[in-house]
């Protein structure tokens, strides 16, 4: 069998050119199913569903096929670039790329602050193996300004879940859909956005089980609609005033609420009761587009049934009021008795163990331009909306964002105003992108550090699964890399020693790390780290050299550490997994047994089983007395402006747009090689209803302009009898220019976030409203 020979800091073994039935997954959304891969002349050349995979079970949709088209395209990175002062780039050596930068972010460290450098990305997809060590590198310079992704969706819910429960930031509130009597869906079409575990298994189990009600909310007909007992047809972005509305018949209709659970298991419903009670439930229904009869319906039936989960996602998280929405979903399931329960709405957890921080309760830092707190999600380093950076860059202030590390991340196509972006990266004295694409963010950059892709190096994906069983798939590389890509773990490691962040590494760690893997060893050398380390970034990094070389791939090391994290943190958990047989086994020996086992199954396997689901109120409610906390005042404010304020309009924007909606055949934008869609197309089109299509003369496949007060986009029409009127939408992961046949780049679709505005966000979270954009459409004179 032939192979290369690789770097070794993406693999000390070589890794073959011709191989089959090799584990991995797929990387193009947070679901990461379980896939077999053939390869061919060092390429991926055919994929199928792993039906040994214990996470996924054999399921996957047809996306997976794809990502070979993912691995093997043009616009590959191979070398380290280098702005030349006339434009363009030039190639350069690696030890050159890392000490420019390493100078250039000293300089700006010195002469402004470490809080003027700020990291976007980290974390593409289902590769995670950068996390500890891009972060560890942040919080070693002294920089807390971490834009992510997942704030431009989801930080809102850990901010609730502490705010409400004190519940640990690396558990993830979600329903218990197998077990639920009543699942309540809203901002979501399982069916086509794979949302939850093998969606459209689960969704075609609930439709043929007589025990489960499925009640859907959502503007359009959709696939998972036509399979629902119960459509609520909203208006479009309404979900605050519906759920206000549902909360508040509950609150003060007779029967309804579950007294014992309130009464038992919360604090300050009293407080607001009272709160609820100033809001008009009819007007509430008239500004979500339904009768006051139907959304009484809907509470009566989430209050009455056995069970009731409410299932979310993007299109409730991309609205107005966004961060209420998130915590009236926390306050149904609290007066309904559902909090925390089998059949609603349960934590989850991942295989990061729950970890209460002792400064949880401490202020996090506030952005300078808009005081916009970071929110401590997954784990405990703060997190911002990544739509706030042009304006900490162009903030007045002595320490503004003077450069941007840009990694695992496309600004300028994935997040919030791309023209605020390319303003303020003029402003910017130094952009590093590490990405193994040359994207529209890395044409703008001062330096591009190629990386491997995900099927190149070393992986891990950190979402959360199932429930009770916790799983972990670390996956080989089954490609080899493209010439001089380096691992991000080892370009953060080079940073930090080439920025004098960490000292040397003192020998005694050499000498104690050939036995690293075993329980003494473990023990041994992780106490002598402990003892000589002077900060937190020696402990990794220090490991990163020396049992790292031990391993596989020095990256790898995280995954030590994290295999002792579960040992020491959830030790009831892990042995729950491991059997009897291990009772008596100290932690670090249970630990690097563990971590053995993870190497050995590359096709996933489960690492520690929680408690049963009908303790998982008691173990994730952090508060002393057990009680959620109904009321916090933040909450009532934001009751108060839901009340007072309906959904803006505008008459010279009069259409709502939903940018960015799921659809077979977009993947954010990790997929530049159009090649992978099939059919006729168009795969970007502005979806519109048949009485708009009829007032605006156009029918489908006619152009169409698209504007906003950011911009203009135009894109051919979809004319859609599933929509209401006024309600238009198009999918995101478009508008990047990739090579035809001739090499002449040709700009595929359109980028929704030409017409996005960064300042038309939730107050609290700064996460943008891209579900709920005021625009204009027009035909496009032929």
């Amino acid at each position: 069998m032939s192979s290369i020979n690789v770097d070794t800091s993406i693999s000390k073994t070589p890794i073959p050119l011709e191989a089959k039935d090799l584990p991995t997954v797929c990387v193009l959304c947070s679901h990461n199913c379980g896939l077999r891969v053939d390869v061919a002349d060092g390429k991926i050349s055919k994929v199928r569903a792993d039906a040994s995979n214990p996470i996924t079970d054999g399921y996957v949709c047809n996306k997976g096929f794809s990502i070979g088209r993912y691995a093997h395209h043009e616009q590959r990175t191979r070398f380290p670039l280098r702005r030349k002062p006339g434009g363009g780039f030039e190639c350069i050596d690696w030890d050159t790329a890392i000490r420019e930068i390493a100078e250039k972010l000293g300089s700006i460290v010195a002469e402004h602050s470490p809080r003027s450098v700020g990291l976007a990305g980290v974390g593409g997809q289902g590769n995670h193996m950068d996390g500890n060590y891009a972060l560890t590198f942040l919080d070693a310079l002294g920089s807390p300004w971490w834009f992510n992704a997942l704030a431009q969706e989801k930080t809102q819910h850990f901010l609730i879940d502490q705010w409400v429960f004190d519940a640990p930031p690396q558990s993830w509130f979600h329903p218990d859909i197998e077990n639920t009597s009543l699942l309540f869906a809203m901002g979501t079409n399982p069916r086509v956005s794979n949302r939850g575990h093998a969606a459209n298994d689960t969704f075609k189990r609930l439709s043929e089980n007589p025990n489960q009600a499925l009640w859907v909310v959502d503007p359009r007909e959709t696939e998972t609609t036509r399979q629902a007992d119960h459509h609520l047809q909203t208006k479009p972005g309404s979900d605050a005033y519906l759920l206000l509305g549902i909360a508040a018949s509950i609150a003060s209709t007779e029967g309804l609420a579950n007294a014992e659970f309130i009464q038992n298991h919360t604090r300050d419903f009293e407080v607001l009761q009272k709160s609820l009670a100033e809001v008009d439930v009819a007007e509430m229904a008239r500004r979500s587009g339904i009768t006051l009869e139907r959304l009484q319906d809907a509470a009566s039936a989430i209050a009455r049934a056995d069970s009731a989960a409410i299932m979310y996602d993007l299109a409730v998280e991309q609205l107005p009021f966004s961060t209420l929405i998130s915590y009236l979903i926390r306050v149904i399931s609290a007066l309904t008795g559902n909090a925390a329960q089998p059949g609603g709405n349960i934590f989850v957890e991942t295989h990061s163990p729950p970890e209460w921080h002792a400064n949880r309760w401490a202020d996090t830092e506030r952005t300078r331009a808009a005081d916009i707190r970071g929110i401590r999600a997954i784990g405990g380093f703060p997190m911002w909306s990544p739509n706030l950076i042009p304006e900490e860059i162009e903030v007045d202030h002595p320490e503004a964002l003077r450069a941007l590390i840009v990694e695992a991340a496309n600004p300028v196509l994935s997040y919030s105003d791309a023209n605020a972006f390319r303003a303020a990266r003029e402003k910017l004295e130094l952009l590093v992108v590490i990405d193994p694409a040359m994207t529209e963010t890395a044409e703008l950059a001062d330096y591009v550090l190629p990386t491997p892709v995900g099927y190149e190096k070393w992986e891990i994906a950190g979402f959360p699964k199932k429930q009770p069983e916790i799983h972990l798939q670390l996956r080989p590389p089954v490609i080899p890399a493209l010439e001089e890509g380096l691992p991000e773990p080892e370009i953060y490691v080079r940073l930090a020693e080439a920025m004098g962040l960490v000292g040397p590494v003192p020998e005694e760690l050499h000498a104690l790390a050939p036995s690293a893997t075993t329980g003494p060893g473990a023990a041994a050398i992780f106490a002598k780290v402990q003892e000589l380390a002077t900060n937190r970034a020696e402990i990794l990094f220090w490991g990163y050299r020396t049992i790292g070389q031990q391993l596989p791939a020095p990256s790898l090391v995280a995954i030590w550490v994290l295999a002792l994290q579960n040992a020491f943190a959830r030790r009831e958990s892990v042995l729950r997994t491991l059997g009897d047989e291990w009772q008596e086994a100290d932690s670090f020996a249970l630990g690097m047994e563990l971590f053995q086992r993870i190497l050995d199954h590359p096709e996933g396997l489960e690492i520690a089983r929680t408690r049963p689901v009908t303790e998982n109120f008691d173990t994730n409610v952090g508060y002393e007395d057990k009680r959620a906390r109904l009321a916090p005042e933040e909450m009532l404010s934001e009751i108060a402006r839901a009340i007072e304020n309906d959904l803006p309009t505008d008459p010279d924007y009069p259409f709502v747009l939903a940018s960015g909606l799921r659809t077979q055949w977009n993947a954010n934008t990790i997929q530049r090689d159009p090649k992978w869609r099939k059919g006729r197309g168009p795969h970007c089109a502005l979806h519109l209803s048949e009485s708009d299509a009829d007032t605006l003369g156009v029918s489908s496949g006619d152009p169409l302009r698209i504007r906003t007060k950011r911009g203009q986009i135009e894109l051919p029409a979809a004319v859609d009898s599933k929509l209401r009127e006024g309600h238009v939408w198009m999918p995101n992961g478009f508008g990047m220019a990739y090579p035809d046949a001739s090499g002449k780049l040709v700009v595929q679709g359109a980028n929704p976030n030409e017409l996005s505005d960064a300042r038309d966000r939730d107050p609290i979270s700064g996460c943008p409203h891209h579900k709920y954009t005021l625009c204009a459409v027009e035909r496009v004179a032929s």
